[in-house]
């Protein structure tokens, strides 16, 4: 069991109308508190006002209207102030009005049967009209607080649903400001007994670990809750809250286990597709692996056999053979162990590409003089070749690797030599502008086709037309590689003249020599 941690990306942030929307859905249901102030402030104003107006209705000897009058306050009241507010307000008046404005006045007794009847119809229709309303506004007010706490859960649900990494899901959950900092949670992913989180946030992975296995939640120290985030009866991760986190006024305010099923799904999502990452990483790998040692046993059995048939013959028959077979077959030796060379070149800057290269590895270079040398090496190794080398520039300093760079050259160099003619001379030249240079190498074969253009930088590649021709795809592939690592780019033109012919252009970042720097 290990914790994995991958560097952060960055992560596009949400549109404006979604990034609006969760803080304002936020204030709306925190608004609860104050919005009960002013609706009892608005429900005390009302009944006064109602029992002013009674009053005046009653002294004006319209007892129906004051009766009218006093039920409509109280049924305004249970409409602002809720069920509760409505039969608070339905008790208060009864009281009043049996009291103040029903005979006999300042005094709860009823004298005849016709005043009682009324009385008790009041009484019946300002708690019934109370409390009728004051129900009619509980339930509006309770869908319109779980209609915003389902518009929460869907904007968290989409921001999640965007997630794709790890620290995606963590920057999602930051947005949508559950938690009111990063700080206060951490979460981690778990991928066949893998443990993933992300970097910069794993100081609690050794509790997380010890919580997995005691429920879907547990008390941990310092007072922070770890939650077991499951998907389909597995277990995918672990969300740990800080002591903080759980006295968040927002945390409080929506379904936090609707929250832990959003987040166990865009967890389980991430770990699927890890998986599948991983899996077609090591499928790829072995293919990798695979043509890799189709290629070397391929194209390293020729040059074995000729190393090996001239030795034997010199081992065997050297006192008899003439001095200039002699010197043949040694030369066969050197030459095979040159191309064996080549191939181990090959191979360890492969893997060099492979293990990445890192700032340390790079050094200011003169540009120039490695091409220079790299055109060297070509026409020892090839001799009868004509290389022409035109430069417009003396030099040119570049941040690179000394025998990569070299490495790059010669293999694009050798790749012109081997697919065009003899007599067909290979052109270098250059150009160099606003903190760029190029190199471009152009031959005389007969060219790439359109349709193939593309793929003359993949590994292994070879086209049709030169499948026969010695050499195993790498050479343009590294030089590739090794132009992106120094922070460059490269690419291929085919044709050029008459149909025929290809140019390859090294891009490469031009940095200021040493002498400029010191007249600068």
């Amino acid at each position: 069991m290990h914790a994995a941690f991958r560097k952060f990306r960055y992560v596009a942030p949400m549109d404006p109308p979604m990034q609006n929307m969760i803080p304002r859905i936020f204030n709306r249901l925190s608004s609860d508190s104050s919005r009960s102030y002013v609706s009892l402030f608005v429900g005390l104003a009302v009944f006064v006002a109602g029992t002013l107006a009674t009053y005046v209705a009653q002294s004006a000897d319209r007892p129906v209207s004051a009766a009218l009058i006093y039920v409509s306050a109280v049924t305004i009241i249970g409409a602002v102030n809720g069920l509760r507010g409505g039969l608070l307000a339905g008790i208060g008046a009864s009281f009043f009005y049996n009291f103040f404005f029903s005979e006999p006045l300042l005094d709860f007794g009823v004298t005849t049967s016709d005043e009682y009847i009324p009385l008790v119809a009041f009484n019946l229709s300002a708690l019934l009209s109370g409390a009728l309303a004051g129900r009619i506004n509980d339930r509006a007010r309770a869908a319109e607080i779980a209609q915003q706490k389902i518009n929460l859960l869907l904007a968290i649900s989409n921001q999640l649903q965007t997630a794709v990494h790890l620290e995606d899901i963590d920057q999602a959950i930051v947005r949508t400001g559950i938690f009111d900092s990063s700080g206060e949670f951490e979460i981690y992913a778990i991928s066949d007994e893998e443990w993933i989180a992300v970097e910069g946030k794993a100081q609690w992975l050794a509790e997380a670990r010890q919580a997995v296995g005691q429920g879907e939640w547990a008390l941990l120290q310092d007072q922070k809750t770890a939650y077991l985030l499951s998907s389909s009866r597995r277990r995918v991760g672990l969300l740990i809250c800080s002591r903080d986190a759980q006295k968040s006024k927002r945390l409080s305010k929506i379904d936090f286990d609707a929250v832990l099923n959003l987040l166990s799904m865009a967890i389980d999502r991430f770990v699927l597709l890890h998986q599948k990452s991983e899996a077609e990483a090591m499928r790829r790998s072995e293919e990798f692996k695979t043509a890799l040692l189709s290629s070397i046993s391929h194209d390293m059995r020729t040059p074995l056999a000729a190393i090996s048939a001239s030795a034997s013959s010199l081992s065997s028959y050297g006192d008899t053979l003439p001095e200039s077979s002699r010197k043949e077959m040694l030369t066969i030796i050197q030459d095979q162990c040159e191309r064996l060379n080549r191939y181990t070149t090959n191979l360890l800057n492969l893997g060099r590409l492979q293990a990445g290269i890192s700032p340390d590895q790079l050094e200011s270079l003169d540009l120039v003089e490695m091409l220079g040398s790299a055109v060297n090496t070509v026409k020892m190794h090839h001799s009868g070749r004509e290389v022409i080398k035109s430069l417009p520039f003396d030099a040119c300093t570049v941040r690179a690797n000394p025998v990569m760079l070299e490495q790059l050259f010669y293999n694009i160099l050798e790749n012109a030599i081997q697919y065009s003619p003899d007599a067909a001379p290979v052109l270098v030249t250059g150009h160099k502008q606003a903190g760029q240079v190029e190199i471009a190498i152009a031959d005389q074969g007969c060219g790439i086709p359109a349709s193939e253009l593309n793929r003359v930088f993949d590994r292994f590649y070879r086209s049709a037309e030169n499948i026969r021709k010695e050499g195993h795809g790498l050479g343009l592939s590294i030089a590739a590689g090794f132009a992106r690592a120094f922070g460059g780019d490269i690419s291929a033109h085919s044709p050029l003249e008459m149909g025929k012919g290809t140019k390859i252009i090294v891009r490469l970042p031009a940095s200021a020599s040493p002498i400029e720097s010191n007249g600068q």
